[in-house]
């Protein structure tokens, strides 16, 4: 997701209009501070890094999780990958399964598997029906 579909998602379900989040993060109340997030949101402005934290802060997420760098592709995560492993001690293994050949990662690091451990235990409380979509949208937009 771009910098601009970031914004428009958290906007969209936080059911706000363009001119209720221009509004909230400090433009003006007129046509000029709906254009400027439409603008934003269709990624041909980008935000000054203070605009941006007003903008996280109107929609209720943090200014990290708006910041990221666009990801689009499993080329940009291999290459995350390679960087990582100049840096990192993981570990990749390979198993077979069913006769196919499957990597495994294990990051070996206690941030990741604190992260997955918190991440999977937030699916299967979804799945057991503990917490909602929403509060599981909440938690992915909001993870520090």
């Amino acid at each position: 997701m771009t910098l601009g579909e970031r914004i428009r998602y958290v906007r969209q379900l936080r059911g706000m209009t363009q001119t209720e989040l221009a509004e909230k993060a400090g433009f003006t109340a007129d046509e000029n501070g709906r254009i400027r997030i439409s603008q934003y949101e269709n990624d041909s402005r980008i935000p000054r890094k203070e605009q941006l934290k007003k903008i996280s802060e109107a929609l209720g997420v943090t200014s990290y999780y708006l910041s990221l760098e666009e990801h689009t592709n499993a080329l940009d995560f291999a290459y995350s990958l390679l960087e990582w492993d100049r840096t990192t001690n993981f570990i990749i293994r390979k198993e077979i399964v069913q006769g196919e050949d499957h990597y495994l990662i294990d990051f070996n690091t206690d941030f990741f598997n604190d992260f997955f451990k918190e991440w999977m235990q937030k699916k299967a409380d979804l799945k057991d029906g503990k917490i909602s979509h929403q509060d599981y949208i909440e938690w992915t937009i909001n993870y520090k």
